[in-house]
Formats: C-alpha cells, structure tokens, sequence
C-alpha cells in the first residue's frame, strides 16, 4: 500500500459523461480546484466494440449545454454524423418523421459513442484533472473536515482524501448505496441489442435514412440508430420478465420477433448482424436522496430515465451544471447549493414522468398486453 495520501478538493467516482462534464464545470468555475476522477474501467480502445449503448444520439438543443461547458468548437472539431431528425411508428403502424430542420436549434448528432466519451475524457485532462483509471473505491469514511477514501489500483492501494464525493456511477449508484440511499426503481424494463453492418450492396429499404427509428409491438417496443463504420444498432425494449418468459436474449428469437417488424426489418434486411444480442438495464430509476454530507449523485447515479424520452447524454449534460455549482456552495460552507441541487433533481424527474406516461398512452393499440397495460398507470410499474 502507497503510504503517500493523496489530497483533492474534489473526488468523482465515474469517467462516463456525467462524471466528466461535471469536473469540466466545476474546473470552468474555479480552475484552481484539485480535481480527481476515479474510474474501475481502462481508457477507451477504439476498437473496443462493448462501448456501443442504446442512445447514441444527441438532440439539437444539447448545443446549449456544450456552450455552456465551453467545448462546443472542440466537439465540432470532432465531426460526429449529423441527424436529421427521428422517425417514430408509436400509435399507428406507418411512420412519423421528426425533421430537426424545425428546430431553432438546427441538426443532431449520431454520436461515436467511444470518441465521445475519449473526447470528454481529453477536455477534462486539459483542465487539469486528474484521472484513475482500473481503480475502484473499495472504502470511505466521512471524517469532520473531509472524506478519507482507499481505492485499489493496478493491485496497489492508494489513500486519498477529499473534502467532496461526487457519484458518476450510472445506475449503481455505488457511492450513494453505501451513504444508505435507496435506489427506487420505476419498471424493470431491459434493452437487448445487436450490432448490424451495412458494408457492401447495402439498401436501406425503410426510407428512413441516416437517422433514429423507433416502431411498437405487442410486448415493447424497437430502437434502431445509425452508427459509425457503416453500422447500425438494433435494439428492442421489453421488461425483463418478458423478455426471459420469451427467450429473447436468444439471436434465433431476437430474430423471430425483428423479422415481424415492417420498418425495422426493413431496414436491416440486406445486413449482417456483427454482435450477438446484448442485455443493458434499462428501467427509470431515481435515489431516495441525490445529496449528502459533502457528497451528491449525478447523472444516471441521481436518476435515469427510459430511454424512449433520449435524454441520457443531455441530461447529464445538463446537470453537471447544477451539479458545479452545488458542489462549489458546499466547499465554501454553504449547505443551500446541495438543498436547490435536490430540488431540481426531484422536480425534473417529476415533469419525466408525467411526459413519459402520456407519450406511452398515445399507443393504444396493445392496451391488453401486459408491458403496455403496466405503462397506461400511474402506479410504480416494477410489478
């Protein structure tokens, strides 16, 4: 074990995107900040085809944000694809096209996920944060003045003190777990997805282009995106019980129900699939209490959202924001940051599920089978 202990003001448990645009905010405010970021992971390969997730694209109005993180002429630099629009068959078996030319604030972005997140990780760096990686917190104690925190790393244990905790460990919550938070989770929904290439003779049959698609059927519902490399990802979302109850984990299942689709198939039809099915956790799921002493969650750590509302990056985006400037009231003594954090936390989460129930309602169509039929209440949908 290092007998050196090494001293943050800000320690963040998580590299993904919430993790890393937080201390790129808080870095913006006080450039001065010792800053660190422990993450259980090695850096990103960009070979590594795991990193590909449900939810690659980024809406227009994220340019917002990205100004207000100041890496909006870095991300362009980046020259993700752009997205036109999202095409949608919910409510009716023909398709509903959202063209972003409507949008004030111009085109989308189908993300490369991986260069995404290298991207997130090289801003960061360059404020001068300092970055973990194949390290896991293995204990924490709260101490009058700060946090006393050991993390192994590469078979070593190192010390590390901190006067902030922040939680940017997605739907674990591990941090929070541990403070006796409580994970509550909405549904049990789950998301099993294929990776399909559409190198060589090629033809998109759908009509639906460059872009996001997604199309309902009696037991959940389809995602499909274009992704970099001439791919696209094919996924379908279903609770958990179902999709054991249906075998869909199984490729000859997956399939069986994707063949049974009209725009989705169509889309793949002249593909190769590259990956067999993989299984995401993908309930909405929110932590009893986001804030804590000298600590708060965020990102997908403090809520998550189904991924039919697409705001996982955005919203992380989003709330490294306010999770800045909580952090930052919290440093100099002042407890009403971390108070007005969890507020917005509450309140937003509130607002995405009353939208999430009154988008599910407009697909009347199975209202007999049990996915929908838990999803056209009110009541927590976990049973």
């Amino acid at each position: 074990m290092n007998s050196n202990c090494l001293t943050y003001d800000v320690l963040i448990i998580g590299a993904g995107v919430a993790g890393c645009a937080t201390a790129i905010a808080l870095k913006n405010e006080a450039p001065d900040l010792r800053i660190a970021i422990v993450e259980r992971k090695p850096p990103f390969k960009s070979n590594d085809t795991s990193a590909y997730r449900i939810g690659e694209t980024l809406p227009p109005h994220a340019s917002q944000q990205l100004q207000k993180l100041e890496i909006w002429n870095s991300f362009l630099a980046c020259n993700f694809i752009t997205a036109y629009g999202t095409s949608a068959a919910w409510g009716s078996s023909e398709l509903y096209h959202n063209e972003y030319i409507y949008s004030p604030y111009g085109y989308g972005w189908h993300l490369d996920r991986i260069a995404f997140d290298q991207f997130m990780i090289k801003e960061a760096q360059e404020r001068g944060v300092f970055f973990y990686f194949e390290s896991s917190i293995i204990s924490s104690k709260k101490k009058p003045k700060y946090w006393s925190l050991q993390a192994n790393d590469k078979q070593d244990v190192i010390a590390i003190k901190s006067n902030f905790v922040i939680d940017a460990t997605g739907k674990k919550a591990a941090f929070s777990s541990l403070q006796k938070s409580n994970k509550i989770k909405e549904d049990q929904m789950v998301g099993i997805y294929c990776i399909y290439d559409t190198k060589g003779r090629y033809k998109d049959h759908s009509g639906i282009g460059n872009g996001t698609c997604v199309e309902t059927d009696p037991y959940g519902w389809w995602y499909s995106a274009t992704l970099p490399n001439k791919t696209i990802v094919v996924g379908y979302m279903t609770d958990a019980d179902i999709a054991n109850k249906m075998q869909l984990r199984k490729k000859e299942v997956f399939d069986k129900f994707l063949h049974r689709t009209k725009h989705t198939h169509n889309r793949v039809k002249d593909t190769r699939h590259i990956s067999q099915p993989k299984t995401i956790a993908a309930h909405t799921q929110y932590l009893s209490t986001p804030t804590g002493d000298s600590w708060l969650a965020v990102g997908d750590a403090a809520s998550s959202y189904d991924p039919i509302s697409s705001m996982g990056i955005f919203k992380s985006l989003t709330m490294s924001q306010f999770a800045a400037y909580a952090t930052l009231d919290a440093l100099k003594g002042n407890p009403t940051g971390l108070q007005k954090y969890q507020r917005i936390i509450t309140q937003d989460y509130q607002g995405y599920l009353k939208k999430r129930q009154e988008y599910y309602i407009q697909e009347d169509r199975y209202t007999t089978s049990l996915f929908w039929k838990r999803r056209h209440t009110n009541k927590s949908i976990t049973n």
